[in-house]
């Protein structure tokens, strides 16, 4: 028969049994149907008569072979076996236990130079200090519209990108891996969900919705609420950071209510077609409010669904429309004297930490036309650097007077140019000339 068979039972009964259940003829039929082979002692449905089959019984079935070592394949019931001579596309018992342990070992050899690796990256992570007062003003701001919605585990603990979900209306994760790429956030795996790392061709991958994510310390101040009063006394200056940043807020603020239109009348827009927006809608935002630019979307998206129920067109066509219809709405208001509507933000739709962080610290929201918030920011920057002309003013009068009055001006100029050629700035230099004291040139 095609069905080899191997006991583990002594007990002629038993062997009889294994032997009719698994007889067949010479074309593969079995010569007996199971209902017929019960009852046999306290077995009375036919059900249960494979089972135990295969607790005194191994069958294997000599019309396949294993694919690795050519044996034949075990096989547990009547519809396993095959009619016709194979290879069979998994392996043996033997050969896969085998698979299995090698498998085990290369995955134990990757884990351990895994585990190598982030102990690297632990001890960095553990010792690396920056300097809060170095900081850029845009990523001073995220940090503490992060400090809002997570506090206060931003100086005291981790936390993961779930956590900053609040963090703006849209992409939230786009910000923190902003910090984190420009290791002002740190990630410790120490915490990490599980298969948070992995190790692919030799590269660590990672999945960064498991990172946990930490400040590091200030390198003079350390880690904490009292460190982090540093960032929260910043006087902002960066007329660039803070246009760019806000920007980059408020395109989120008009994706977030396109995408909720375009889903009220289920419309997908293409990856591409999404950054073509993105662009126009930037530059929208240099003259327009978000609450405007609002209008236009719903405009838009109402106007393509409409589009869509025309004979010929289909809605993936009429959704193709909107990037060229946006634009077009702008140019129109543009020549026309602005847009003359606006909407207000829908009750689900939140402005997120990073916008009442704007409202409260520069007065600014989605009512404000962008004119309006770049002409803020813009004079922020300069009264800065007014201030920053005057103290450099008053550092280089003190300096001068004090060379004059030493009666031996020409090594102190000596010493400052020095300094210059050595790469400080002129405003460095002369400070450190004042902390030399130039009284020393006499």
């Amino acid at each position: 028969m095609a069905v080899k068979l191997e006991f583990l039972t002594q007990d002629p009964e038993e062997i009889e049994l294994a032997t009719r259940y698994w007889a067949m003829d010479e074309e593969s039929a079995y010569l007996e149907r199971v209902a017929d082979l019960v009852p046999f002692r306290d077995i009375t449905q036919s059900g249960l008569i494979a089972k135990y089959v295969r607790q005194y019984s191994l069958a294997y079935d000599e019309n396949q072979i294993c694919c690795r070592c050519e044996g034949p394949i075990r096989v547990g019931g009547r519809t396993e076996p095959k009619k016709n001579f194979q290879r069979s596309s998994v392996p043996c018992e033997s050969c896969a236990e085998v698979e299995r342990q090698q498998r085990k070992e290369r995955e134990a050899t990757v884990q351990a130079e895994l585990n190598r690796r982030l102990a690297s990256h632990i001890q960095k992570v553990q010792t690396k200090t920056i300097s809060y007062l170095d900081l850029p003003d845009d990523v001073v701001i995220l940090l503490q519209a992060i400090d809002a919605v997570v506090t206060p585990r931003l100086t005291q603990g981790t936390f993961t990108m779930k956590d900053c979900e609040e963090l703006t209306p849209f992409a939230s994760n786009e910000f923190v891996m902003r910090l984190y790429k420009a290791d002002t956030l740190l990630d410790d795996p120490r915490v990490a969900g599980p298969g948070a790392y992995s190790l692919q061709d030799d590269k660590v991958w990672i999945k960064f919705y498991q990172l946990h994510f930490f400040l590091p310390p200030d390198e003079t101040y350390g880690r904490g609420e009292e460190a982090f009063k540093l960032l929260i006394d910043r006087k902002f200056a960066d007329s660039e950071a803070l246009i760019n940043l806000w920007l980059d807020y408020a395109v989120g603020d008009v994706l977030r209510y396109l995408f909720d239109q375009c889903s009220n009348y289920n419309q997908t827009l293409e990856d591409d077609a999404i950054e073509r927006i993105k662009s126009t809608v930037r530059h929208g935002l240099r003259k327009y409010s978000v609450a405007q630019l609002w209008f236009v979307m719903w405009k838009v998206v109402k106007d393509a669904a409409s589009l869509a129920s025309r004979e010929y067109y289909t809605r993936a066509k009429a959704t193709s429309t909107i990037p060229k219809k946006i634009r077009k709405q702008l140019e129109i208001a543009d020549q026309e004297g602005g847009i003359r509507r606006s909407w207000d933000r829908p009750d689900p739709h939140i402005a997120g930490s990073l916008g009442m962080l704007f409202a409260t610290l520069f007065g600014i929201d989605e009512y404000s036309p962008g004119e309006k918030v770049l002409g803020i920011f813009t004079l922020l920057g300069e009264r800065a650097s007014e201030a920053a002309d005057a103290e450099l003013d008053s550092l280089a009068n003190s300096f001068m007077r004090g060379a004059l009055e030493g009666q031996n001006a020409a090594p102190a100029l000596e010493a400052f140019a020095e300094m210059i050629r050595a790469g400080l700035t002129t405003k460095d230099a002369i400070i450190e000339m004042i902390d030399r004291n130039i009284e020393r040139f006499e």
